[in-house]
């Protein structure tokens, strides 16, 4: 300090002697001087390096703002026709029609291995062949035994006829010959009614016999219909026109069907979409499903044809979340979005990019979400002022994807830094000082 006072002296007795002006011989406003050449030189400092050309703007307007989001999907029918397996036992496809084929009612789309089922229907043919032969084999033996029946009771009608006409000439003969007709009659009688009563139990029992057979034939008759039907069931056709999209074989690793693979029974295997009215299916985080209502409008995009546009609306909210991936704790709610219009280029599987327009404001300003910088924790930007910026204070309304409202600060056609253009590099971490900006929702 000592020091210091003694060049202060110095430096008096200097301005003291000096041809200066006399207001220049004052050590305070030299003091001042100094002051303000620190001033200018820090300001310096801070602007040269600063090139307003080479900074990207952008230039505020007031016009219509859009809040949406946009999410990833997939185009399906809403309507479709499911091809299943056979409710049939070791299944295996030996065949299957192209994926992508449009198809007719009644064309051939899979075919399962036979084998099994042709020797089914082998072993059901000839064991109905077996019922059927022991069939005749019954009716012949029953007529043989009807035969002799009959023969049995006509010689036993015969005889009691016989010993009846008998007993009328033994009237005048001597009672131990009329006794002895009588007796002779009355054993004819009975043999005749005994014949009768078993050729009628007879007919009872061939009657049995034959609905027994029956009943064998009947049942092999329906197992012969049942391998017939198995064996047409080994092929697959279609019964509407349509597309044909292969299921999703989940007991192989989510993989689509393809031959050699054993479906379960009653698994659906094909897909014939109906491509009269398309939709595109996506999934909207649990932050933002809240945003999203039925009918509001909705533009898709086809990953794969950038250039075309189509316009849609929200046809379906889930009610229930899942989980984004198998290991992922975010929820994610399924939106389906009607697509309004028609086309052939619209296929099932098609990825799709879908822009959600959740709110339209209309005549507000607006900026890049990237101009909008933190300084001491205010929200600011950087308007162009010649060949500088100039740092201002904003006040911000809705955020959009890409946009957020300015509701004071700018106005329209200022043009703002989309880099702030002071922020200098620094060695932190091997890399420069960034802006952590957080802005509303």
């Amino acid at each position: 300090m000592k020091k210091l006072q003694f060049y202060w002296d110095r430096f008096d007795q200097i301005l003291k002697k000096s041809k200066l002006p006399s207001f220049l011989k004052y050590r305070s406003v030299w003091s001042l001087i100094v002051i303000l050449l620190v001033i200018v030189l820090v300001s310096t400092a801070t602007t040269a390096n600063v090139d307003a050309s080479s900074i990207p703007t952008y230039t505020v307007k007031q016009d219509k703002f859009v809040s949406s989001i946009t999410e990833s999907g997939e185009i399906r029918a809403k309507n479709s026709q499911a091809i299943t397996a056979p409710r049939i036992r070791n299944l295996k496809i030996i065949y299957l029609i192209p994926e992508g084929t449009y198809v007719s009612v009644g064309d051939t789309v899979a075919q399962f291995d036979p084998g099994e089922a042709i020797n089914n229907l082998t072993n059901a043919e000839s064991e109905l062949e077996i019922e059927l032969s022991g069939k005749a084999k019954l009716i012949a033996n029953q007529k043989s035994s009807v035969a002799q029946m009959e023969s049995q009771l006509s010689s036993a009608e015969l005889s009691f006829e016989l010993s009846k006409l008998n007993l009328e000439q033994m009237k005048f003969e001597a009672e131990a010959k009329q006794m002895e007709a009588k007796l002779q009659h009355e054993k004819n009688r009975l043999s005749f009614e005994q014949v009768k009563k078993e050729f009628e139990s007879k007919k009872i029992i061939h009657q049995s016999e034959r609905n027994e057979m029956d009943i064998g034939i009947r049942q092999k008759q329906s197992d012969l219909e049942k391998a017939q039907r198995e064996l047409d069931m080994m092929t697959l056709t279609a019964r509407a026109e349509g597309l044909i999209v292969y299921a999703v074989n989940w007991s192989n690793q989510g993989r689509k069907f393809a031959v050699g693979d054993s479906p379960w029974r009653g698994q659906v295997i094909i897909h014939l979409p109906d491509l009269s009215a398309m939709e595109s299916v996506t999934q909207v985080n649990e932050v933002d499903v809240s945003k999203v209502q039925v009918g509001q409008d909705v533009m898709v995009k086809l990953d794969a044809f950038q250039d075309s546009a189509f316009t849609g609306t929200v046809g379906n909210v889930a009610s229930l979340g899942k989980n984004k991936d198998g290991d992922s704790q975010i929820k994610v709610f399924e939106i389906s979005v009607d697509i309004n219009e028609r086309s052939d280029i619209l296929k099932p599987g098609m990825t799709t990019s879908n822009k959600i327009i959740m709110n339209e404001i209309a005549d507000v300003l607006f900026v890049p979400i990237e101009s909008v910088f933190e300084r001491d924790g205010e929200k600011v930007v950087f308007v162009k002022n010649g060949s500088s910026f100039e740092q201002k204070k904003v006040e911000l309304g809705e955020k959009g994807e890409d946009y957020i409202i300015v509701n004071s600060g700018v106005q329209s056609g200022d043009e703002v830094a989309l880099l702030d253009p002071y922020d200098q590099p620094e060695e932190e971490d091997g890399g420069s000082k960034k802006n952590n900006v957080t802005l509303p929702e």
